[in-house]
C-alpha cells in the first residue's frame, strides 16, 4: 500500500504546484500584489528585470515597478515540468506574455525556472527566475525585429534568423 500512497502523494503534489503556477498568472494579471507575494515563501526570491528577496521585497517590486510597466498584461504558461524531492521541487514552465504599453501591443515569450517548497502542507515558490526569449511589438511579430533581453531587462544582440526577404 505504501507505493500507492507515494504515487497518490506525487499526483497531489503535481496538481498543487500546477495550481500555484496558474494562480501566479491570474493574480499577476489582476495586479493583486499582496496575493502574488503570498505565493512565495517568507524568504522567497524573484529574479527577472530585477531581483526581489522576501515577501516584502517581492510586494515592493511588483507593486512599485511591474505595476508601471504596461497598461495591461496577460500571461499564458504551458509545457510544465516538475521534479519532486520530498518537500521541495524544481521545474520549468514556458511563458507567453502579451501586453499593452503606451497604446502599443507587444508579444513576448520565455520561461520560468522554479524552486518550490512545501511549508505547513502548502506549496509556494522558494525561487522563481524568468528568462525572456524576445519582446517585440505585435505588429512586427516574434519574427520581426524583437528585442532579446536578459532576466534583468538588459537588451541582448538579436538572435533571430534573418528574415526570409533578406535571404532572397
Amino acid at each position: 500500500m505504501e507505493a500507492i500512497e507515494r504515487r497518490l502523494r506525487a499526483l497531489e503534489d503535481h496538481q498543487q504546484i500546477a495550481q500555484l503556477r496558474a494562480r501566479y498568472c491570474h493574480v499577476l494579471d489582476d495586479r493583486d500584489w499582496p496575493a502574488l507575494a503570498a505565493l512565495f515563501t517568507e524568504d522567497g526570491e524573484f529574479h527577472g528585470l530585477a531581483s526581489a528577496i522576501g515577501r516584502a521585497g517581492i510586494l515592493a517590486f511588483f507593486g512599485g515597478t511591474v505595476d508601471r510597466l504596461a497598461e495591461g498584461f496577460w500571461h499564458f504558461c504551458s509545457n510544465p515540468t516538475v521534479d519532486l524531492a520530498g518537500d521541495t521541487a524544481t521545474g520549468r514552465i514556458s511563458m507567453q506574455y502579451l501586453s499593452v504599453k503606451q497604446g502599443v501591443s507587444y508579444v513576448s515569450a520565455g520561461h520560468y525556472d522554479d524552486v518550490f517548497r512545501r511549508e505547513g502542507g502548502v506549496w509556494r515558490f522558494a525561487r522563481r527566475r524568468i528568462t525572456f526569449y524576445y519582446y517585440a511589438p505585435l505588429s512586427e511579430g516574434f519574427v520581426g525585429a524583437p528585442t532579446y533581453i536578459t532576466p534583468e531587462g538588459v537588451p541582448l544582440p538579436g538572435r533571430a534568423p534573418e528574415r526570409a526577404e533578406a535571404a532572397l
